[in-house]
């Protein structure tokens, strides 16, 4: 019973440790455009709504995160805004553009949160797949907001790289 009693106060301890090691993204973040590469708006030949793709991609702007223990909300100023639920289950939505069901699945791991998104690119049922995932990073004093997208398309693979100042 002893053995029994050390395990589990050691797996809470182990448990109590990794949730105070996950990041908190929280907060309003400038974007460095000097080091910044933005992936486009997939679907701004869809959409063409004022606000949505366009503009300058290097104009300095703020994004705001608001992190809770299930979810991330992510406010661009160039772009719809983004609610995760981060259990690493897939969600199903609608596409920006409202034709398609987009797959959706984020997660926090460690320090990191893994956002991977799966859609028909084209705008209808049939068309290819795009699969884009985004991994977000905290730089080791918190002051830094890394968000690296990777694009898979059947012909080719894009990478983005954007860097965010916490305000």
């Amino acid at each position: 019973m002893r053995n029994f009693t050390k395990m589990a106060l050691l797996v809470a301890a182990l448990g109590t440790s990794a949730a105070a090691l996950a990041a908190d993204f929280s907060g309003a973040w400038a974007r460095d455009a000097s080091r910044s590469k933005s992936a486009p708006y997939p679907n701004y030949w869809l959409t063409r709504s004022p606000g949505i793709g366009g503009g300058n991609p290097n104009a300095p702007f703020i994004v705001r995160v608001q992190q809770s223990a299930t979810g991330v909300v992510f406010t661009h100023p160039q772009l719809p805004q983004r609610s995760y639920t981060t259990d690493g289950k897939a969600r199903m939505s609608r596409a920006d553009s409202g034709l398609v069901q987009v797959s959706t699945t984020a997660a926090m791991a460690g320090d990191t949160l893994k956002v991977t998104t799966v859609q028909p690119y084209g705008g209808m049922p049939g068309n290819v797949t795009m699969t884009a995932t985004e991994t977000w990073s905290l730089s080791a004093d918190g002051k830094e907001l890394t968000i690296d997208t990777v694009r898979e398309l059947p012909a080719q693979t894009q990478r983005f790289t954007e860097v965010f100042k916490r305000q």
